[in-house]
């Protein structure tokens, strides 16, 4: 990750927060560089096809809104950019901005998003709340897919931005990538210098990742609801269709890979679906009695 010099955070943070005139509004700024983790359009963006089941290269999905009951906030996400290492403003008092060469929802990474505290003309907005939300506190994402992730506060922090170091802003902990499914949303608190025009401090709210929820298929007119995830299918033959189809010890994309299937593999299903990190799974067995899990996605019934 590229980090930006003294000089550099200082002049970005010049231009952020709300200003009490009538030509410059609220904003905030990671005032960072961050790489792009993907460029599609779509909802997801499989990377190596099934191999994408891995943690490392798990796409998310674009986010389209946010709610956190906690802070009164039910928003609408814009997509925004990093410029030369600072972050644009959302474009109104009401709406979240998400920056696209951030992580995705539910994808492993630093979800960058931030919204105003206040606004001229406006007065209290989207975030006027988020910093006074408790530990623990739930921030709902969701996808363009229709998949709602659920993150789960950390902490909140106050950075200072004549003090912060450049070090300490690129840092995990603040704006930097993590290692994990994180969200950081930032908006500007503490003290506002009316001289300067600007608050003196930003809030940063910290969440982690921790379940994600698809939406329901309907209902057919014959009463199914069309949902086999809780469909005990066990004893039913199936064929693997796609190529490079992890099998893993267990339904997770962190458990060990028992193998990698062709397709046109001929399975066995041996017993109930399992939900399990944003994927339903199927407990399979092969024609030599190797056994594992793999995401229905990939199997076809026959």
């Amino acid at each position: 990750m590229t980090q930006i010099s003294r000089r550099r955070l200082l002049a970005a943070a010049s231009g952020l927060g709300l200003a009490m005139t009538s030509t410059v509004r609220a904003g905030a700024s990671s005032t960072t560089q961050l790489p792009v983790w993907g460029e599609s359009e779509g909802a997801t963006d499989l990377q190596g096809g099934p191999l994408g089941l891995n943690l490392a290269s798990d796409p998310g999905q674009v986010p389209v809104s946010i709610r956190i009951p906690d802070a009164d906030v039910d928003a609408e996400i814009e997509r925004q950019q990093i410029v030369d290492g600072q972050m644009l403003d959302p474009t109104g008092p009401w709406v979240v901005a998400w920056y696209e060469q951030s992580a995705r929802a539910g994808q492993i990474g630093n979800w960058l998003g931030s919204g105003h505290v206040d606004y001229w003309d406006v007065g209290p907005s989207v975030f006027r709340n988020v910093a006074s939300i408790p530990e623990g506190a739930p921030i709902d994402v969701t996808g363009k897919g229709g998949v709602v992730y659920t993150y789960e506060v950390e902490y909140i922090r106050q950075i200072e931005l004549a003090t912060v170091t450049v070090d300490e802003l690129n840092s995990p902990e603040l704006v930097g990538r993590t290692d994990y499914a994180a969200i950081s949303l930032i908006t500007c608190g503490g003290t506002f210098d009316y001289d300067a025009g600007e608050y003196l401090y930003r809030d940063l709210i910290r969440g982690r990742l921790i379940s994600s929820t698809r939406p329901e298929a309907p209902a057919d007119s014959s009463g199914d609801t069309g949902d086999t995830q809780s469909q005990d299918t066990g004893g039913t033959s199936a064929t693997i269709n796609t190529d490079n189809v992890n099998l893993r010890s267990e339904p997770s994309t962190s458990a060990e890979i028992v193998r990698v299937l062709a397709s046109g593999t001929v399975v066995t299903i041996t017993g109930e679906n399992q939900d399990a990190e944003g994927y339903t799974w199927s407990p399979i067995a092969l024609e030599d009695g190797t056994t594992g899990w793999v995401v229905v996605d990939f199997l076809t019934a026959s």
